[in-house]
């Protein structure tokens, strides 16, 4: 005679079905936050590697937003010495174009143009202050408005210029720190300089910064002197110096965008590498985590049928 038991068999299969249970409720979370798993405990042998790389990841995007920002004030700088470099460059051929032509009609307001455009330049501004001032940033670089006050000014005129000695440094990626800061005085002194020194002899005054012209001054007056040719002679040198070493100052950040450049690039390409180590460890595949959905569902519904099967019988079913 065969035994017949459905007891063990009901015990055996409702635990099944809790196993199902778990295992369908663990797949729907999985689909629905896209994760592995919910704690960190579940993926324990993983943990130190995803703290790191998550780590690494936030100090890497935080570099690129950092890097973000010096390079829109890097283009601002250039932007600025280019800007003072023309200005310098016009008053240089004004300077040709009167001694050749032998009039000095338009010099004066070339001169008086130049110095304007290059204080606004030297006292230009973004969200973060002035962008000449160093760690200064909250006090223009340049402290005066007018030509007339740049000629008052000390010679050469140091005293016109409000900005400190500290240069931006900035960290831009895990291992190298970049010095992009550009000061007024730094930039803008020989360009004062050759201007006040035009300006001094405009007002009939023999500068005092070498070299020192033998004068007198005429003023700039018609018909021009040959003093006044002599010195004018004589800026043409200081002129050019004054425009190569601000070509000296673009190209110097101009390496520095370049750099930065770079790093953006480089850092770029260690984010999404970074992220795909740590999706790796924390994130399911989609495609895979549905078709698992899928399997523990029919596992669970095939649990309920076979159990229900089992509470129906009894052993009237073996009995004929």
């Amino acid at each position: 005679m065969t035994r017949v038991s459905t007891f063990q068999q009901s015990q055996t299969l409702i635990k099944e079905m809790m196993g199902s249970q778990y295992k369908l409720a663990d797949a729907q979370r999985q689909v629905t936050t896209g994760h592995v798993a919910e704690y960190y405990k579940d993926i324990h042998m993983d943990v130190t590697n995803l703290a790191g790389a998550k780590s690494l990841l936030s100090r890497l995007e935080q570099y690129e937003a950092n890097n973000g920002r010096v390079m829109n004030r890097l283009a601002q700088y250039d932007q600025a010495l280019t800007g003072m470099e023309s200005a310098s460059g016009d008053v240089l051929s004004a300077v040709m174009s009167t001694i050749n032509s032998g009039t000095t009609q338009g010099l004066y307001a070339t001169i008086e143009g130049a110095f304007e455009t290059v204080t606004n330049f030297l006292n230009s501004k973004n969200t973060e202050g002035y962008l000449f001032s160093g760690s200064n940033s909250d006090v223009p670089p340049v402290n005066l408005t007018s030509l007339n006050d740049l000629a008052a000014a000390a010679e050469p005129p140091t005293d016109i210029f409000e900005n400190n000695d500290l240069k931006a440094t900035v960290r831009i990626d895990e291992n190298r720190t970049l010095e992009v800061g550009v000061l007024a005085d730094e930039i803008g002194l020989e360009v004062m300089t050759s201007l006040q020194r035009l300006a001094l002899w405009a007002n009939g005054v023999i500068p005092s910064t070498a070299p020192v012209p033998t004068g007198p001054s005429n003023s700039f007056a018609s018909p021009m002197s040959p003093e006044d040719q002599d010195f004018l002679i004589g800026e043409i040198a200081r002129l050019e110096t004054t425009l190569d070493n601000l070509a000296g100052f673009r190209g110097e950040n101009g390496l520095n965008q370049k750099t930065m450049e770079d790093t953006m690039e480089s850092l770029t390409l260690q984010v999404d590498q970074t992220k795909v180590f740590v999706s790796n460890i924390e994130d399911v595949d989609a495609a895979e985590a549905i078709t698992n959905l899928n399997q523990r569902e029919l596992a669970l519904e095939t649990s309920y049928s076979v159990l229900s099967t089992i509470n129906r019988m009894s052993l009237l079913n073996f009995l004929s």
